[in-house]
C-alpha cells in the first residue's frame, strides 16, 4: 500500500518517516530546502527516538515542480499535513493522487470542512496529534516528546498508524476530537508566539492563568456549539500535562513568528472568535491574542 504524506513539514515528516519504518510504500510531497534535501539525502530524526530515512527508501515530490501525471492514483489513502493556508491546494492534490480516503491532521477549525467541500464528505477524514516536533534544519526533525494520534472512530486511519507505532486512540465524535485540539493549541500557541518562551514557561502563574483563560473563554464557544467538554477543571489539568508533557518544545506558531511566516492564528484564535460572533458571546481574549498575532504575520 502507498500513502501519500502532503504538505509534510515537521509532523508530517515524522509520520511519513514511521509509515516508511513499518513497511508502507510511502509518497511525501514538501516543499523549500527541506523538501529538496529529503529528496536527495532522506530524513534525521533524534529526540525521543534517532532514526533516518534514505532518499531511496520513499518517493518526495515537490511542490515548485508539481505532481508529474504518471503519479495520478497511485496511492490507496492520503494525510494532509499542512499548516491551514495549504488545505485546499493539497485536498486538490490529494483528489488527483488517490481515489481512497483523506486525513485531515492538522491544528484548528475548519480544514476538515474544506477537503469534505472538494472530495465529498465520505472521503474525508479527520485526527489531531499531541506528538512533539521540530524542524531544526532542513531534512533534520527533533521528536521533543512522544504524544498520540487522536482519531474519529470511523476512520480506516487507526490500524495504519497502529501498525506504524504512532499511538493511536479513538474519538467517537469528530467535533469534540478537533476542539480538543484547538482548546489545546488555544492556550499555548499563541502566548508561547508572542512572549518567545518555550511551552514550559507557560507554567509560570500568571502565564498559565491566561492560557487557562484563553483556552476556557474557546471552550464556552465550543459548549455553545453542543460540543460535550469536560469540566472546566478537567480541562485546565489536561492544559498542564500537555504543557509539561512538550515542557522543551517551541510551538509551530514561534517557530512561524521568529522565521517570518504566516501563523494559523486565523484558523485557531480567528476560529473561536468568527463562531463566538455567530452565536453572540464575545471572546475579547481570542479576539486580542488574533489581532497581536496578526499584527507580527
Amino acid at each position: 500500500m502507498r500513502i501519500a504524506v502532503l504538505g509534510a513539514g515537521a509532523i508530517g515528516g515524522l509520520v511519513a518517516a514511521h509509515l516508511v519504518t513499518s513497511g508502507y510504500e510511502v509518497l511525501v510531497h514538501s516543499r523549500g530546502e527541506h523538501g529538496a534535501r529529503m529528496a536527495v539525502e532522506g530524513l534525521s530524526i533524534s529526540g525521543e527516538m534517532s532514526f533516518s530515512i534514505a532518499a531511496q527508501d520513499w518517493l518526495v515530490t515537490l511542490d515548485e515542480v508539481g505532481i508529474s501525471p504518471e503519479l495520478e492514483n497511485s496511492c490507496e489513502m492520503a494525510i494532509i499535513t499542512s499548516k491551514a493556508m495549504d488545505t485546499e491546494k493539497l485536498a486538490i492534490i490529494a483528489g488527483s493522487l488517490c481515489q481512497g480516503p483523506v486525513l485531515s491532521l492538522q491544528n484548528g477549525l475548519g480544514n476538515l470542512e474544506i477537503v469534505s467541500e472538494i472530495l465529498g464528505p465520505q472521503r474525508a477524514f479527520a485526527a489531531t496529534t499531541t506528538h512533539g516536533v521540530t524542524k531544526v534544519g532542513p531534512g533534520e526533525l527533533n521528536w521533543a516528546g512522544r504524544g498520540q494520534i487522536e482519531i474519529e472512530s470511523k476512520s480506516p486511519f487507526f490500524t495504519v498508524f497502529e501498525k506504524a507505532g504512532l499511538n493511536p486512540s479513538v474519538c467517537d465524535e469528530v467535533s469534540l476530537l478537533l476542539w480538543n485540539k484547538l482548546l489545546i493549541n488555544v492556550g499555548i500557541n499563541p502566548l508561547a508566539a508572542l512572549c518567545g518562551i518555550k511551552n514550559g514557561e507557560l507554567l509560570k502563574d500568571n502565564l498559565f492563568e491566561e492560557a487557562c483563560a484563553v483556552m476556557l473563554e474557546a471552550a464556552n464557544v465550543a459548549r455553545i456549539e453542543g460540543v460535550s467538554l469536560e469540566a472546566d477543571e478537567d480541562l485546565v489539568e489536561t492544559l498542564r500535562e500537555v504543557i509539561i508533557r512538550t515542557y522543551e518544545n517551541e510551538c509551530s506558531m514561534l517557530q512561524d513568528v521568529r522565521n517570518g511566516r504566516k501563523t494559523e492564528i486565523e484558523m485557531i484564535c480567528g476560529e473561536v472568535v468568527r463562531r463566538g460572533e455567530r452565536a453572540g458571546f464575545p471572546c475579547p481574549r481570542n479576539t486580542l491574542l488574533l489581532a497581536q498575532i496578526d499584527s507580527l504575520n
